[in-house]
C-alpha cells in the first residue's frame, strides 16, 4: 500500500505518556480517518490536543459502528482496548 508512495506525519500533540499524536497522510489521504471509517481503529478518547478537531473522527466512528464495519461487526461482543 505504501510502496513508492509518500507518507507524512503531522504531529498535533503528545499524550499523557509523551507519545506522539499525529495524522498519517499517504499521498495526501488522511489514513487515520480512513481507518476509523473502515472500522479498523477507534477514536482517541484522551484529552484532544489544543486546536485538534476530532469531530470528523467521532462521526466516522459512529457511522462505521452503525454500519457494522470492521471490528464493529462484533456488535455487543466487541471489547474496546480502553476496557
Amino acid at each position: 500500500m505504501v510502496l513508492n508512495k509518500t507518507v507524512t506525519m503531522g504531529e498535533y500533540g503528545r499524550d499523557r505518556c509523551g507519545r506522539v499524536l499525529a495524522v498519517v497522510l499517504l499521498n495526501g489521504t488522511n489514513m487515520n480517518l480512513k481507518m476509523v471509517k473502515a472500522g479498523l481503529a477507534e477514536v482517541y478518547r484522551g484529552t484532544p490536543a489544543p486546536g485538534f478537531d476530532n469531530e470528523p473522527y467521532l462521526q466516522a466512528e459512529q457511522e462505521a459502528q452503525a454500519a457494522g464495519r470492521g471490528m464493529w461487526v462484533q456488535g455487543d461482543k466487541y471489547v474496546s482496548p480502553r476496557q
